[in-house]
């Protein structure tokens, strides 16, 4: 019994080193395969080191766009729309550290940090002040942060239904468990990834006809196949040459480990902006996706009217990821700040609504359902 036993463990061990080895090998064909489409620059980060962080640069004009990306996204998340703000302005899309092609850094999730990686990237590439700040969902926190913190830097800021901070800073018991299941499937995704279950399993449910790939996802559960489905559906909205670099990304174990440390560190996020508003002076555009409840979009009102050129609009056709439904709603929102920044440049600014008259514009959704 315990010769079969010790058989049965060698075959594993055997079997596991290998499909690592299988996993390296692949991992560095896809490095040589598919280059950063950017550059990578080398930052200051905190404590003196230094890291390197992948950022993709795109057209000429002022004020520049800086787009920043949701919780576990890259500068990918932005493939669609950034081609057509680069059609007549400077555009800068960039990974966060441990993300897309961007080295990890080993450090804690703060938005502070994260906020100043991003002010010493912007430096680095010598990007012309002030700019716009496009950021969805997570990356609402880190604008925030970043505006109050550099408002001579900003010309305004685009929230892309973003998170707020009442969302996440009091977690109910409920959202703790959500994070917790969802921290312990990163982690999860991380040990396949390191074996190279990962990688056989994207190219299983890429190859295979759709039912079958669907019931091989169900088994995992009705949470799991939601989620899966969910993300199915909004990357079948990337060109196909832009899905198979997040499929490439994801068959590596490092998104997944940094997944986890956001996920984790969401509620302490959303408490450290929780003070934080965009100075008034600041012209802001919120828009939310129409799946928002009632509370929720409340809150996108209150950011969009603490700025004195504030805008809320609903994007009737899009739920959380809008940037793939309507991007022109974005562009128009750049465009519109980009006029009141040559305004005032001009010393012409707008004229000053009515005592009474609110500026905030509110498109109210039919549905609240995604």
């Amino acid at each position: 019994m315990v010769e079969v036993l010790t058989v049965v463990v060698t075959l594993i061990a055997v079997t596991l080193i290998a499909m690592a080895i299988y996993q390296t090998i692949c991992s560095r064909a896809d490095a040589r395969k598919f280059p950063p489409p950017g550059r990578i620059v080398t930052i200051a980060g905190n404590g003196g080191q230094e890291n390197r962080l992948h950022v993709l640069e795109m057209g000429a004009g002022r004020p520049a766009v800086v787009l920043e990306s949701g919780i576990s996204t890259t500068s990918l998340n932005w493939s669609l729309l950034q081609p057509m703000l680069a059609s007549f302005t400077t555009t800068c899309s960039y990974d966060r550290a441990g993300l897309g092609w961007s080295d990890s850094d080993g450090g804690p999730r703060t938005i502070e940090r994260i906020a100043e990686g991003l002010h010493s990237l912007v430096r680095a590439i010598n990007l012309p002040t002030p700019y716009i700040l496009v950021a969805h969902s997570f990356g609402g926190y880190i604008s925030r942060f970043y505006a109050s913190r550099y408002p001579e830097e900003i010309a305004g800021v685009v929230l892309v239904d973003p998170l707020t901070p009442e969302e996440w800073s009091l977690p109910t018991k409920a959202q703790r468990k959500t994070l917790r299941m969802a921290s312990r499937y990163a982690r999860l995704g991380g040990v396949l990834a390191t074996v190279g279950i990962a990688r056989i399993c994207f190219g299983f449910l890429q190859r295979a006809p759709k039912e079958s790939s669907g019931r091989v996802v169900s088994r995992f559960g009705a949470g799991v196949t939601h989620i899966a489905r969910r993300i199915a559906g909004e990357l079948g909205k990337l060109p196909p040459q832009v899905q198979r670099l997040v499929q490439m990304q994801w068959s590596c174990p490092k998104p997944f480990w940094s997944m986890s440390k956001y996920v984790r560190a969401l509620p302490s996020c959303a408490a450290e902006v929780a003070n934080c508003e965009i100075p008034e002076n600041i012209p802001v555009t919120v828009i939310s996706g129409n799946h928002q409840p009632p509370d929720r979009l409340s809150e996108h009102d209150a950011i969009a009217k603490h700025s004195s050129n504030g805008n809320h609009i609903i994007a009737e056709k899009s739920g959380h990821w809008i940037q793939f439904d309507e991007p022109e709603l974005i562009l128009n929102a750049v465009r519109h700040i980009g006029m009141l920044h040559e305004m005032v440049a001009v010393e012409n600014p707008q004229p000053r609504p009515l005592q009474g008259q609110s500026n905030v514009r509110q498109h109210q959704s039919g549905s609240h359902g995604s």
